[in-house]
């Protein structure tokens, strides 16, 4: 019996992220509350939230409280600072390791990223 072959999802290389470069959503509502920034997400209103709304109040939309080193991050998105420095950056100002940082961040972006709020370019 032959194995089915699945294919492989492209990795990048540590020097390819280090130089990736992350952009806000420009459709994406957000402000600053605080010296915190806050996202504002919009709730498409569906059937199954228009039939909840009956029985318990559904906000319209829902707020996404950064916290510090969030905040720092999403103040830096835009589009020309490269990953390498918003993660010296938050070493500097944290007073956290490289490493951490770069944890931190590389899992910021794969957050933000997946649920659209942010988008990726190359140099």
């Amino acid at each position: 019996m032959a194995k089915k072959q699945t294919a492989k999802k492209p990795t990048a290389s540590r020097r390819d992220v280090m130089r990736l470069r992350a952009i806000r959503n420009p459709s994406l509502e957000w402000s600053e509350e605080e010296g915190q920034i806050v996202l504002h997400i919009s709730q498409p209103r569906t059937w199954k939230l228009t039939l909840l709304n009956l029985f318990v109040p559904v906000p319209r939309d829902r707020r996404v409280v950064l916290d510090a080193i969030g905040t720092d991050v999403w103040k830096s998105l835009d589009g020309e600072t490269s990953f390498e420095k918003i993660a010296r950056d938050l070493v500097k100002k944290h007073q956290i390791l490289p490493r951490e940082a770069e944890v931190a961040l590389q899992q910021f972006y794969k957050e933000l990223g997946k649920r659209g709020y942010i988008g990726f370019m190359n140099e």
